[in-house]
Formats: C-alpha cells, sequence, structure tokens
C-alpha cells in the first residue's frame, strides 16, 4: 500500500458511500472494538482484503484529529500475534501508517489464509461460532456448513466410501452392475484378478463395502436401482423459466417446464440432459451430404456441466438434504452443485489437473456406462473443463462461467454468442474508432455480466493474461471501461440508453414502481451483492438514467429514475 492507492481508495470509498467486499474503514479513535476480528476473520477466509483505521464512514469517510495511530498499532500486534491473539490461525498481515488529508490513518492488509488453514476464527467466540466470510460489504457468520467445508477444503472426503447401513445387494441395478464388471474385466483385468465372484468383484471396486454386503454411497450413486429411497434430496432438479431472472416470473406466469431426475448417476444424467435438449432451441446445421439439429448449448458442454456437479459435489451429512439444481433462462443455463470449489483455486479450474472430493465415486464413475451404451460417465483425467470450453468456443459460444462461494459451485452455459447482431450494433455506435476482436468480445462480455475481474474476463474469452490486460488498457485510455481497485473489477463506463444489460432494465424497472431506493434495497430486489450494484448505479447515474438523492458521502444517498 502506498499513499497514491490510499487516496484512490478512499476516494472510491466516498464516491460508493460505503464500504466495499475489499475495503472495510473502521471510525476507531484510541480503542479497537471487537467487530474487527470478526473482519480480520471474513477476510482471511475469502479473498483477503483492507482495513482502515481512522475514517468515518457516517462522515463521509472523513479522518478525525484525535485518532491515535500508536496505540492502535500496539493492539493490532497484540492482537494478531503471539498468546494473546485474537483470532487463529494468525493471518498474514501487513501493517503500515499514513498521514492522510492532515491526520493519521492505519492501514492493515490481511492476505487470505491458504486453504488447509482455514478457516480463521475469533478465540472467543470458538471455531464454530467465530469464523466469518465476506459477502458484499459485510461479514458475514459462516454456518456449520460453511465451517466444515472450509476445515475440510482439502481433506479427501470419507462419506462417499461409507456404507449404507439400510442398503442390500438387492438394490443395486443389475443392468448397470454387470456392465461394470464387464468394463473393469476387459479394461483393468488386474482389478479382478484373484477374485471368486461378482461380490467379492464388488468389495474390490469399493460398490460394496468391506466384508459386507452393504453399498457404499458411491456404489449407491453409481449402479444403485433407486438411491433416492435412502437419499430422498440427492437427485437432480429442473426448472426453466421464462425470462433472464426468476423475477420475471409475472402473476398467471409460472415455470416453461420443471422436472426431478432420479435414478443412478448414469440415469440421472441422460434424463438432465434430455429435459434441457427439449426446451433449447435447435438450428438446422449441414453435415456433408445430410443434416443435422444442432442445440444452440453444445451436448458435449451441457453433459460434463452435468457430470462435474454429480460427480463432486459435497455428499457429507450436512449436504445430503441439497439436490443439483439445473435452471434454465432464456440466455442461460445454470449449474447449481453443493459445496464449493474442492482443492483448488477457481483461477485455476482450467488448468488439466484432475483433483476430487469424492475419490472413490470419481474413480467408479470412470468405469461405469451409461445404460444404453458403452460409455463411462466421466474421464477423471481433468479433462472436462478444457473441453467445455473447447466446443462452447468451437459453437461461437462464451466460455463457461464459474462462481463459487464456500458452500456452493455454479457453471453458466450461455445459450447465444457473444458477438449477436444487436451486440454489433451496440458496438458499433461506440466511441474510439476501430477495435480489436478481443477489446469488442471483451466489451459484449462487460455488458452482459455488469462487471468482471481479470480472471473472469481471460477465462471466459480463452486468452493469456497479459493480453487481455492489453486489450483492457486500451480501452481505458478511450474512456469505454472503469476499474474499481477497491473491488477488483472493470465495468463499461458507456452504455446505450436504448440497449440496458438485464442487471440496468430489472434497477429502472424497480424505480418505476418504488420511486425511490436505496443500494441495500435494490440490492434485496435484485438478489445481486452490494459490491456487484455499485459500479452498475454509478455508470446508470453517469448515463443519466438515474438520479442519486444525496452526496455520495451521505448515508441517506438512495436512487430515484432521472427526470
Amino acid at each position: 500500500m502506498d499513499g497514491e492507492s490510499l487516496q484512490s481508495i478512499v476516494g472510491e470509498l466516498r464516491q460508493l458511500g460505503s464500504d466495499t467486499a475489499r475495503v472495510e474503514a473502521k471510525r476507531t479513535i484510541r480503542k479497537i472494538g471487537d467487530s474487527i476480528w470478526a473482519t480480520v476473520s471474513a477476510f482471511s477466509n475469502t479473498a483477503g482484503g483492507i482495513i482502515i483505521l481512522g475514517l468515518d464512514e457516517a462522515n463521509g469517510f472523513s479522518t478525525s484529529p484525535d485518532f491515535d495511530a500508536s496505540q492502535i498499532i500496539d493492539q493490532l500486534k497484540a492482537g494478531l500475534r503471539g498468546p494473546s491473539a485474537k483470532v487463529l490461525p494468525q493471518p498474514s498481515a501487513t501493517l503500515d501508517q499514513f498521514v492522510f488529508e492532515g491526520n493519521q490513518v492505519v492501514v492493515l492488509e490481511i492476505a487470505e489464509l491458504p486453504a488447509a488453514q482455514k478457516p480463521c476464527f475469533v478465540v472467543s467466540r470458538g471455531k464454530e461460532n467465530g469464523s466469518f466470510g465476506r459477502m458484499g460489504d459485510g461479514d458475514h457468520k459462516l454456518g456449520t456448513h460453511e465451517v466444515y467445508l472450509l476445515s475440510n477444503i482439502e481433506n479427501v472426503s470419507r462419506e462417499d466410501y461409507a456404507p449404507v447401513e439400510n442398503a442390500k445387494m438387492d438394490d443395486l441395478d443389475p443392468v448397470l452392475v454387470r456392465k461394470l464388471i464387464d468394463r473393469v474385466s476387459s479394461r483393468r483385468p488386474r482389478a479382478v484378478v484373484g477374485t471368486s465372484g461378482q461380490t467379492e468383484i464388488l468389495r474390490r471396486l469399493q460398490v460394496l463395502a468391506t466384508d459386507t454386503e452393504h453399498p457404499t454411497l458411491a456404489g449407491l450413486l453409481s449402479v444403485g436401482k433407486y438411491p433416492q429411497q435412502f437419499f430422498g434430496q440427492l437427485m437432480i432438479s429442473f426448472a426453466a423459466y421464462p425470462g433472464k431472472s426468476k423475477e420475471d416470473m409475472t402473476q398467471g406466469t409460472g415455470l416453461v417446464d420443471s422436472a426431478v431426475l432420479e435414478g443412478a448417476i448414469p440415469d440421472m444424467v441422460d434424463d438432465t440432459v434430455k429435459v434441457v435438449l427439449r426446451n433449447l432451441r435447435h438450428r438446422r446445421v449441414m453435415r456433408g451430404a445430410g443434416a443435422e439439429e444442432v442445440p444452440e448449448i453444445p451436448v458435449e458442454a451441457l453433459r460434463e456441466a452435468v457430470v462435474n456437479a454429480v460427480t463432486h459435489r459435497d455428499y457429507s451429512s450436512y449436504a445430503q438434504g441439497d439436490q443439483v439444481r439445473v435452471e434454465l433462462y432464456s440466455d442461460r443455463l445454470e449449474v447449481y452443485s453443493p459445496g464449493g470449489i474442492w482443492g483448488r483455486r477457481i483461477e485455476s479450474i482450467d488448468n488439466g489437473m484432475s483433483r476430487s472430493r469424492n475419490q472413490v465415486l470419481s474413480k467408479l464413475l470412470t468405469d461405469v456406462e451409461f445404460r444404453d451404451r458403452s460409455e463411462s460417465v466421466c474421464e477423471n483425467q481433468g479433462s472436462g473443463i478444457p473441453r467445455m470450453r473447447g466446443v462452447m468456443q468451437q459453437s461461437g459460444l462464451p466460455a463457461p462461467g464459474f462462481r463459487s462461494s464456500i458452500a456452493q459451485f455454479v457453471v453458466t452455459l450461455s445459450r447465444y454468442g457473444l458477438l449477436n447482431p444487436d451486440m454489433l450494433r451496440w458496438l458499433a455506435d461506440l466511441p474510439g474508432g476501430e477495435r480489436s476482436n478481443l477489446e469488442d468480445q471483451t466489451l459484449a462480455l462487460l455488458h452482459h455480466l455488469d462487471s468482471a475481474s481479470l480472471d473472469e474476463l481471460r477465462l471466459q474469452l480463452g486468452v493469456d493474461t497479459s493480453e487481455q490486460q492489453v486489450a483492457l488498457q486500451r480501452m481505458e485510455r478511450l474512456g469505454l471501461v472503469g476499474y474499481s481497485p477497491s473491488e477488483g473489477r472493470y465495468f463499461l463506463q458507456v452504455h446505450a440508453q436504448t440497449n440496458l444489460s438485464e442487471l440496468e432494465r430489472a434497477v429502472v424497472d424497480l424505480l418505476e414502481k418504488r420511486s425511490e431506493l436505496n443500494v441495500r434495497q435494490i440490492s434485496v430486489e435484485t438478489r445481486r451483492s452490494v459490491s456487484h450494484l455499485r459500479p452498475v448505479l454509478r455508470r446508470m447515474v453517469d448515463n443519466g438514467l438515474i438520479a442519486p438523492t444525496a452526496p455520495a458521502t451521505s448515508k441517506h444517498r438512495a436512487y430515484r429514475l432521472a427526470q
């Protein structure tokens, strides 16, 4: 942190009128309050962050001549290190002292903890009640399931090879079992050497628990007749919505389609693909001397997203009441999997490495075949996500989008290409002269997403970091793109009023009905985080779509439609 960076961050806080997901201001004068340790825990467990002490949010993030920097630094050092530490494990932290606008402030930078050390918790409250995460501009106390997931983020699950005590051999599907044994016998014959029959083979493959005839959870899910008899929510739910969000459903307008997909994993995957395909548009494409109907989302990408969800989801007792959800909107498909990303960071999700929370299930599904063909459910070689990205881009679609929280992982597949005719017309009206294809794709993606980080952009567009940075820097110079340093996200600086994004249209519709709303009310109504909304609202103000009711420094700041 340097003085220039501090100036930029405080300026942004004042413009926004509140803290952000990565920056927290504390009015503290001589004694730090207990709330600071919740914030330290939240930043440590999420993506790191900055705490600025000596700034008063209620008074426009102003400084105070009474702020005692030396006392505050001594208290922070004592609370961060040594036997009287207020949080454990002790996070990596940097302390700086600045003179800012004539008064002193203290800046505490907290680094994210390594995955194996999480969660960081407030000692006085214990791990179960004192672990926090950062959500929007506030600290969120983690629930029991979230604490469990953080504590086991690099531990291989034992749930998938635990025996299902109420299940027996008769609960396995003989067709799927026979296909499994035949495939293993022909492709991996050493796996069955020395076995004396089907039961012993199934034990060796961990379809059955050792020395019992009870199926393991992995075995029941992979080749069971009806696993939902024992685990009612371990299924896939499907819902097709008429618009771009659930809120688009008005009175009298219901779901376009819905379904509950049950059975063993091979059957659930196939049935899910079928129900999604019947709700997608298809186009006729020439193939050699003939033609075929091609869905708007490639089948390979769709199947891979569903397979990943059921293979790598959390199967712990905390999550056995949660289902995999597949939701289709007018512009995209979203696949929700219980449990966040396991064993890696989302930035490295496409590096081709194979890591699985559920090792028995993952290995088993490389041998379990679909009912009607000699194709295994998955490869378990780290090729799934790169293949999804490849088939989407070959079809002229944006790369898959990935979002991960502590307790949930979401894959998004777009139903239309970025540079469709409407988008090309919008791009043609932007100032700045000629642009590269990557620059146009970046602008189109920011229009679609409202805001995005550098990693999100380069992963979506399939380019390396330096190439994406060059494109962003040029568009910043042209005044087309802005950057929020406190949130680490890029956003559009220009926007055609006649071509509003989904979120902008939702804000306009809300203000037409409610007349005046503050950012937190808009956040509740749109189900978007405050940090996600801020650059969008700022852009809408700049473009004359909406007007603020008070200065950025006012805690009473709200928004209304521009006159």
